[in-house]
Order: structure tokens, then C-alpha cells, then sequence
């Protein structure tokens, strides 16, 4: 009997479940069935009251520590992993819009004198090659040059021309048609070109401002971007403007108006549409005439300002009289500085003029004395003195 047994323990070892099922259904066979599905459902219920007896009573000091060890993390690592997480996201990339090349196109460079450019692409082939032509008219007298790339945009001034052409080729040349440089390679596609004297200002397609003396041949801006002020993800450039002396101003689509101060290398904003200051304040007492605000200027075709400036805060009545001083000092003090960084001699000499007349009528002495001690120098000067006799 106890060998028979064995075999049908080994039977039932033998015997897959599908084996079993497909098996016929005699009763012995049945047993046989049953048998291994208690046999696992009482191992299933020791397993779950093992289970239940280990979660009754104190738990391990190890299980205790271990989430612990997991959640802690020291300042000093966190602040790392958020510098890391910060350097690998990768930075927006801007994308100003590309002139395309047009068949022939004329650009007015100034009315006086009378001043302006031709442009005709692909005018005529040389050995398969195409060849383009840039005429000049200066009050009647023209002159010509041929180039072997599509002009894409031009620009010029009194005192030089300057074309941008396919292949990221940039070409300066003299009011007589001289060529003054080699061609510039630009880091990427032009997509604004300006001059204003001796000064060129390339816009590249990727936001990169550079600004040359082709007189002297000296940099003034050194490819610098314009992501800084171009932080939102809908700002646009709405105007350009390239002053005299070389300073690029980049008047954008939120009202606000940055030049760029190639002394510090820094974008500093001279003019705002919103700006509460010019609002509040109010210096019409210190005007020595009615048309002393009709000052011209990169200050003032920037600000868009008329006469009616500084007039506005007539009708707040409800602004105490401390507020509206430190409002109008501060509002001056931010246009005389706008004017010295936009190197604007006489918008300059128009604002300082305002500002200390406005400090001898509300009798701030200890600014009114500054000025003055800035203006006169030291009284002694020594051939080292770092001081400079002229401001603007």
C-alpha cells in the first residue's frame, strides 16, 4: 500500500494542470485534481499569516533608517543639481526675419543732399557666372560696381555705402564707389543693415548687433546679442536707430527702448511708454520759455515726446507734494542720463539745464552743490588726474 501511494504522489508530480484537464472524469482522477489546489491554498494561507505575523511588533532599526537615508539630501547637493538641471536646458534660440533677395529695388539715402541707391541683381553673366550692380547717385554725380552675389539689403550714409549680399558677405565702400575694406564675413544671415556717418550696424539673423568705424576701422559693438531684452517670447523689434556717434538703440514692441553702452557693455533702457515717472512729474515752473521742450534728438525721436511733456501732472490733485518732488528728480535725473549715454550733447546740456533749475526752486542744495563740484572739477589738477574737462 505504501509503494501504490508513492506512485500516485508521482503521478500527480507528473501530470501537468493542463494535462489534467484534458484528462477524462473519473473519480479517481478528480481526487487527484483536488488534491494540488488545497495543497496550494494551504500554502498560500502560511505564506499570508507569515507575512501577518512579521508586521506585528517593533520594526527593524535598519527599515527605519533606510527611507530616511533615501529622503535626506544636504543644501549644498541640491543647489548643485538645480545649477546642473539649469546649465543642460538648452537656451531659446531667436530667429529675426531675412530680407530675400528681390530683382531690383532703390533705397533714398538722404534729401540733403540729394542721395540715393540702385540695386539690380543678375544683370548680366560672365564665364557662367552672374554678376550684380550697385549704382550711387549723389547730387547728380554716379558711380558703379558690379558684385558676384545677390544684394540682399543696402544702406548708406554722407559718408559711406554699404551692401549685404547671399553668403553672409557684407561689402563698405566710399561715397565715390571706393571700396573701403575687404568683404565681412557676418556670423549669420543680415537681417538689418543701417549707417549713420562713418558707423555700420549689421542685425543678424540670429540676434547678434555688431557696429564698426570703417573710417577708422576700429569695433564699436562686437557681435552682442540681443537676448537679454528679447526675454519675452512675443517681443519684436519695432525700430532701430543707429545715433552719431555709434550708439545702436533697439526700440522694441513693448513700448520699451534699450541703447546699448559700448564703455561698460551693458543694454541700458532710455525711454519707456509706461514709465510713471513722466507721468507724475512736473517741472513746468522750471521751463525758461514755451518752447524750451522742442529739443531734437535721439532722446527725443525715441520718447516721441512734444511740448506737452512734464504737463501731465496737472491734473493729478491728489498727490502730495513729496511724492510729486522725489517723482520729477527722479524723471530728470533719468533723462540727463539717457542723454549722456546716448552721448547727446545738446539734449544733454537742454536736461542738465532743467534739473538744476528745478533743484534751486525746491531748494535741494546738497544735489545743486554735486552738480556744480562734478562740473568745476578739482581745484588742483595734476598730470595724473583722471579727470575729464569735457562731459559730452
Amino acid at each position: 500500500v505504501f509503494v501504490f501511494r508513492l506512485k500516485e504522489q508521482n503521478l500527480v508530480k507528473e501530470l501537468r494542470p493542463r494535462d489534467l484537464l484534458e484528462s477524462s472524469s473519473d473519480s479517481d482522477e478528480k481526487v487527484h485534481l483536488a488534491k494540488p489546489s488545497s495543497l496550494s491554498k494551504r500554502k498560500l494561507e502560511l505564506e499570508v499569516e507569515t507575512v501577518e505575523k512579521k508586521k506585528k511588533g517593533r520594526p527593524r532599526k535598519d527599515s527605519r533608517l533606510l527611507p530616511m537615508s533615501l529622503s535626506v539630501q544636504s543644501p549644498a547637493a541640491l543647489s548643485a543639481e538645480k545649477e546642473a538641471m539649469c546649465l543642460s536646458a538648452p537656451a531659446l534660440a531667436l530667429k529675426l526675419p531675412i530680407p530675400g533677395p528681390q530683382r531690383a529695388f532703390t533705397l533714398q539715402v538722404s534729401s540733403d543732399p540729394s542721395m540715393y541707391i540702385e540695386v539690380e541683381n543678375e544683370v548680366t553673366a560672365v564665364g557662367g557666372i552672374r554678376l550684380s550692380r550697385l549704382k550711387c547717385n549723389r547730387e547728380g554725380k554716379e558711380w558703379e560696381t558690379v558684385l558676384t552675389s545677390r544684394v540682399l539689403t543696402a544702406a548708406g550714409s554722407c559718408d559711406v555705402v554699404c551692401v549685404a549680399c547671399e553668403k553672409r558677405m557684407l561689402s563698405v565702400f566710399s561715397t565715390c564707389g571706393r571700396r573701403l575694406l575687404p568683404p565681412i564675413l557676418l556670423p549669420s544671415p543680415i537681417s538689418t543693415l543701417h549707417c549713420t556717418g562713418p558707423y555700420v550696424m549689421a542685425l543678424t539673423a540670429a540676434a547678434t548687433l555688431s557696429v564698426w568705424d570703417v573710417h577708422r576701422q576700429v569695433v564699436v559693438v562686437k557681435e552682442e546679442s540681443l537676448h537679454s531684452i528679447l526675454s519675452g517670447s512675443d517681443m519684436t523689434v519695432s525700430q532701430i536707430l543707429l545715433t552719431q556717434h555709434g550708439i545702436p538703440v533697439m526700440n522694441l514692441s513693448d513700448g520699451k527702448a534699450y541703447c546699448f553702452n559700448p564703455s561698460l557693455s551693458t543694454w541700458n533702457l532710455v525711454s519707456d511708454k509706461q514709465d510713471s515717472l513722466a507721468q507724475c512729474a512736473d517741472f513746468r515752473n522750471s521751463l525758461p520759455s514755451q518752447d524750451a521742450m522742442l529739443c531734437s534728438g535721439p532722446l527725443a525721436i525715441i520718447q516721441g515726446r512734444t511740448s506737452n511733456s512734464g504737463r501731465q501732472a496737472a491734473r493729478l490733485f491728489s498727490v502730495p507734494h513729496v511724492v510729486q518732488q522725489e517723482t520729477t528728480l527722479a524723471y530728470l535725473e533719468n533723462q540727463v542720463a539717457a542723454a549722456l549715454t546716448l552721448q547727446s550733447s545738446h539734449e544733454y546740456r537742454h536736461w542738465l539745464l532743467l534739473y538744476a533749475r528745478y533743484l534751486v526752486n525746491e531748494g535741494f542744495e546738497y544735489r545743486l552743490r554735486e552738480i556744480c563740484k562734478d562740473l568745476l572739477g578739482p581745484v588742483h589738477c595734476s598730470t595724473g588726474s583722471q579727470w575729464e574737462s569735457t562731459v559730452v
